[in-house]
């Protein structure tokens, strides 16, 4: 597994997307897809199982690290936004054990083996930081993120 983008807006868990600002258990590099996209990736595997029987598939839309997502973010509304960590790395640590080490899982080994570029020959129109935000839509408080223009 990669990160999911759904988890830089989970209310749920203490991280509602705010404007401004981005958060995330991590500011380094890591892959990231959206569940959607795992969702569509499945379709063309069970449509063709044939191709796809024994065969693994990373699903990888994008990239990068926190600034980049925040980067991103501020491309999709047209305001600056800060990229902050969600929680300090040694409360993570403390806290979120599991999480913890499935982050060092993305920080040191660099995650999974895939590449955005190999599963968008699968997947051409997989969703990028920019292309996930859109698709989001929303805030956590239901204000709109694309700027109108």
């Amino acid at each position: 597994p990669c990160a999911f983008f759904e988890n830089l807006d989970d209310a749920a868990n203490w991280n509602p997307l705010k404007k401004g600002v981005v958060k995330f258990l991590t500011m380094q590099d890591c892959k990231y897809c959206a569940t959607y996209d795992i969702g569509r990736a499945a379709a063309i595997q069970l449509k063709d199982p044939q191709t796809w029987l024994g065969k693994t598939l990373d699903v990888i839309g994008w990239q990068g690290d926190l600034s980049q997502v925040a980067a991103a973010l501020s491309r999709v509304s047209c305001v600056p936004v800060k990229a902050k960590l969600a929680m300090p790395i040694f409360l993570r640590r403390l806290f979120l054990k599991d999480l913890h080490h499935m982050f060092l899982y993305y920080e040191v080994n660099k995650g999974p083996r895939g590449t955005p570029e190999a599963f968008q020959k699968i997947l051409p129109d997989a969703l990028s930081a920019e292309d996930w935000f859109r698709f989001h839509g929303y805030y956590a408080n239901g204000e709109k993120i694309a700027a109108d223009v």
